[in-house]
């Protein structure tokens, strides 16, 4: 794999919460720890089941979340035996992915019902005047974010069909990617895959997002910066791919880097194998036979349209993070590069630094000091940010939606097919 160099820590975060302290990496500590929380526990239940207790109530609602926010602890300490069963080889690597994967999805669920419990209790406090009610019309910063998060009921909000058939369009278009219809091509209006460089049926080929859609504009806004929210439903968020590039590029096989490490800005793309595990998937398509091919291979773009680098980096981040949490093959070189490598030609503050730390830390890698390897110069830094379990709510659907899509994506190869955003586009655009 090419360089990747990550530029060394310059500075430290504030306002991060305490390490969890080096007497729970061993295994009788962390047992020594459950006993503790269960303990704990127990005594919030005796106190959930007064009948003096209303249900429903400000102090019933309190006594949850925190119970709930021990229960996650917990899982957290199953997430660390899971790792160290792993480390002392008393599970294999596919076993250790799986027993991980199974614990994160726990850990998501109760994220939710502990957010929907915080909720309630500010709607509460709302209520009785002891936090000023949250409107459209109230000022101060990030007023659409917190909307979104304490207010809208759905969390994720789905366009008309007629806005998914244009933003296909419009991506299309924007990338060149149609096919010039002849009369002697069997082949017209085909679309190219710019991974592959190859042109596919329509219905094949998706406009497929790079940062996934469902987080919404108001997260979005957040993570990037105000002004780049709405970039999220924009071509800058698009690529056009096969529906088995789309599948790789989502479950985190591959990344996409620049090519030349002194370009700004960045006008040439390449794929990079990040997994090991699926060189040898095979893709039968006429320039290459299975994935491992396209390692190095240069995106075919035939305007000058491009990606925009942050929503990349930020999948090259989020791929790199879930390639060391569950150890995918090959991960260790990937890992290693980061500390001597830098894999942008132009440091940018492309993500919020706080969110990129809390993002490491709702998806188990929590050494800070490799992660700010991550960080120094494609972050930026802004003293007014959310409280810190709102940024952790937002992490945990950012972990939600990434886990979402790898779910989809087997449902599918299991023959349960299901519409979502892009297949919607497709459908409308088959249709019109």
């Amino acid at each position: 794999m090419e360089s990747l160099q990550i530029p060394d820590r310059s500075t430290s975060l504030p306002d991060r919460p305490t390490p969890v302290p080096d007497r729970f990496a061993s295994l009788p500590h962390r047992n020594e720890r459950r006993l503790e929380l269960r303990a704990s526990r127990q005594d919030l239940k005796r106190k959930l089941s007064d009948n003096a207790l209303e249900w429903g109530s400000k102090r019933y609602m309190q006594l949850q979340i925190e119970d709930i926010e021990l229960e996650r602890e917990e899982l957290v300490l199953e997430r660390d035996d899971i790792g160290w069963e792993a480390e002392h080889k008393m599970m294999d690597d596919r076993k250790y992915r799986a027993a991980r994967r199974t614990v994160n999805g726990r850990i998501v669920s109760l994220g939710d019902d502990l957010w929907q419990l915080k909720r309630g209790l500010r709607a509460i406090n709302e209520k009785d005047g002891k936090v000023a009610l949250l409107t459209p019309d109230s000022s101060g910063a990030f007023i659409s974010t917190l909307l979104h998060l304490y207010k809208d009921p759905t969390r994720s909000r789905k366009r008309s069909s007629a806005m998914q058939s244009e933003m296909r369009r419009s991506t299309i278009e924007a990338y060149g990617a149609t096919r010039p219809a002849t009369d002697d091509s069997p082949e017209k209006n085909w679309l190219r895959c710019q991974v592959t460089g190859e042109f596919f049926p329509e219905n094949s080929v998706k406009a497929a997002h790079i940062v996934p859609a469902s987080l919404g504009t108001e997260l979005a806004a957040y993570i990037f910066g105000a002004e780049k929210g709405a970039r999220l439903f924009s071509v800058d968020n698009c690529l056009i791919l096969h529906t088995d590039i789309e599948r790789a590029f989502d479950n985190g096989n591959f990344v996409i880097l620049p090519v030349d490490l002194a370009e700004t800005p960045i006008r040439r793309w390449r794929v990079a194998i990040v997994n090991d595990s699926c060189r040898n998937q095979g893709l039968y398509m006429k320039s290459v036979n299975k994935l491992g091919d396209l390692d190095g291979k240069e995106l075919a773009f035939q305007t000058p349209q491009r990606p925009a680098a942050r929503f990349l980096y930020y999948h090259f981040v989020v791929t790199v993070l879930r390639c060391r949490q569950y150890k995918q093959p090959g991960w260790e070189g990937v890992w290693a590069a980061l500390k001597t490598n830098r894999p942008w030609p132009t440091p940018g503050p492309y993500l919020r630094r706080s969110m990129l730390i809390t993002l490491a830390e709702a998806i188990g890698v929590v050494d800070e000091a490799e992660i700010e390897r991550l960080v120094e110069s494609h972050t930026f830094r802004d003293e007014k940010r959310l409280a810190k379990d709102e940024e952790d709510e937002i992490a945990r659907r950012v972990v939600e939606s990434h886990e979402e899509l790898v779910k989809a994506h087997e449902r599918q190869d299991l023959g349960f097919y299901e519409d979502d955003e892009d297949d919607e586009e497709d459908d409308e655009e088959d249709d019109a």
